[in-house]
């Protein structure tokens, strides 16, 4: 695992903006003063800056560019988002479950650096902030400063478990199977795999000790990209809901989604901060990413990629699950003579949009699933409809109960949850098998990838080979 140093990147965000340069540059520890860096809470809060400024950061290639370059790709890996044709070959890969398990390609050792990168720094600022002399009114300020890099690590740890290793039992609550290895301390010694049910105390920990320090603090958010206290809690509603702790997924979302409000005009693009967004990327013209960019890859009016011919459909068995008063089946066109071509992801041609990470509509969702899960089956069914009938005015609050109602939750999740990162982690958590077979797709475009059984292991990656070099420790996944 290699260290960067992040504060470059507020150097770098400021005269930097072609996409054929790469905005962090690889260096030393020794190469920042980390005494000066962290006498002052501005110092820490700088390095906090530069992981921010990281989640949405050029990473040396057109299909690298942070947090929602992984979403991407984690759709890719789903059946519900899907290239129409090659085009320029971004993505393609991934679609045909090539890149994930092949240790020598940059794709597969992309999440890993990424993610490792945010834990190694987010450590570095652990190790110090609580070093840092401060006034009593500082106090706040300086948790809140903690409970971000505590949130950081953990929804970082969180991200790799669930993509390098097999999925979390939430049925047998046994899970002994290899994990990832957990980083509490900055350092580069080589670290074993822990087990998986080791990784998520671990993350479950930092995240409740971040809840913590945010609950009243009274120190000001200053950007969508920075972790407050709802972000937190949603993070927390998603881990929960991966591990079937339901009641803590139904505790986490209620507190994720507390003052925000559900989008009134669904089809606006996703491409500014709205009253729904708990957590996202706000980015300035200096800082869009061209080509290389979430929107160059997913929007038809980009002028991008998507543009150039390579449109994103939805599957048809979630098209035709929608009915035809729900507003986000507008957002699936005609395009070009392609049916069903995702605009809900659009600028309209603007080359600079804000970046979606989480959603208050996801939190309804969070909540229903668990309240279904352990049988509150009417609460379910009510939270449900908060959400459904301000997409769908036509909807009827559902009738259904037990696994019909699950499934009904689930289906609702695949539509209002397209594009945004969350159909291959799902399929994972439910232990659910691959079928792309007679939902619209090209059987020419994805290679052998066409289903998989669940628990295939497909749907683990590989350990990339960098890391197996460097690490004697490292145990590879079933190749």
């Amino acid at each position: 695992m290699k260290k960067n140093i992040l504060v470059l990147l507020l150097l770098a965000s400021l005269g930097i903006v072609s996409c054929t340069k790469e905005y962090l540059e690889t260096a030393p520890t020794s190469s920042v003063a980390e005494a000066d860096l962290f006498k002052t809470l501005t110092g820490a809060q700088t390095l906090l800056e530069g992981i921010h400024r990281f989640g949405y950061v050029y990473g040396g290639a057109h299909d690298k560019f942070g947090h929602k370059a992984i979403d991407y790709a984690m759709e890719c890996l789903g059946e519900d988002f899907y290239p129409t044709e090659r085009g320029y070959g971004w993505f393609v890969s991934w679609y045909q479950y090539l890149d994930h398990r092949n240790v020598n390609s940059t794709n597969c050792l992309y999440p890993w650096d990424f993610y490792y990168d945010i834990i190694n720094n987010a450590n570095l600022l652990l190790s110090n902030i609580d070093n840092i002399t401060v006034f009593d009114s500082e106090v706040p300020r300086r948790n809140n400063i903690k409970a971000q890099a505590l949130v950081y690590r953990a929804h970082s740890h969180y991200q790799l478990v669930q993509m390098y290793a097999e999925r979390y039992n939430f049925v047998t609550k046994s899970n002994t199977q290899l994990g990832i290895p957990i980083r509490i301390t900055p350092g580069q010694e080589p670290l074993a795999r822990a087990t998986v049910e080791a990784v998520y105390t671990q993350i479950k920990k930092d995240l409740t000790d971040a809840i913590t320090l945010l609950t009243g603090n009274t120190a000001s958010r200053l950007n969508m990209s920075h972790i407050h206290f709802n972000a937190a809690n949603a993070i927390a509603a998603r881990v929960a809901l991966t591990t079937g702790d339901w009641a803590n997924a139904v505790t986490y979302a209620r507190a994720a989604r507390t003052g925000t409000t559900l989008e009134a005009n669904y089809n606006y693009g996703f491409n500014k901060v709205s009253t729904e967004w708990i957590w996202g990327a706000v980015l300035i013209d200096e800082q869009q990413t061209s080509y290389a960019s979430f929107f160059s890859h997913i929007d038809p009016a980009f002028q991008g990629y998507a543009t150039l011919g390579n449109h994103k459909l939805l599957s048809t068995v979630v098209f035709d699950f929608m009915s035809a008063t729900d507003t986000r089946k507008v957002a699936f066109k005609t395009t070009s003579g392609k049916p069903r071509v995702g605009w809900k992801f659009t600028g309209a041609g603007g080359w600079t949009n804000d970046y979606l990470y989480i959603k208050a509509g996801e939190m309804f969702l969070i909540e229903a699933e668990a309240e279904a899960r352990r049988n509150n089956f009417t609460d379910a069914q009510n939270v449900l409809f908060t959400l459904i009938n301000k997409r769908d005015p036509g909807y009827a609050k559902t009738t259904l109960t037990g696994d019909a109602l699950i499934n009904h939750i689930i289906m609702h999740r695949r539509a209002d949850l397209w594009g945004e990162g969350q159909r291959f982690f799902d399929i994972k958590r439910l232990n659910n098998g691959l079928d792309r077979r007679d939902l619209g797709h090209n059987p020419a475009q994805w290679n052998a990838a066409s289903n998989f059984a669940a628990g295939d292991k497909n749907f683990v990656f590989l350990i990339p080979q960098q890391e197996m070099d460097a690490n004697p420790l490292m145990v590879q996944n079933p190749l």
